[in-house]
């Protein structure tokens, strides 16, 4: 969040020097939030592949509530 604010701060700059540092700060939000997709299903997939190696078998577990 703050790449995108820093981004739009400097009030002295030009239109479009502020829409390039917009611009380059989107590609960098994308960029982490497919990163961060990517790493949540690899660790997901890691966690899984565990516990099933210990028996543990999600789909049987008891609910809590």
């Amino acid at each position: 969040m703050r790449c995108a604010i820093d981004a739009q701060v400097d009030s002295t700059d030009t239109p479009e020097t502020r829409r390039n540092r917009l611009r380059k700060a989107a590609r960098k939000i994308v960029y982490w939030q497919k990163k961060r997709k990517r790493s949540a299903k690899s660790h997901r997939k890691r966690r899984l592949r565990e516990l099933h190696r210990h028996g543990i078998r999600l789909s049987e577990l008891r609910k809590c509530s």
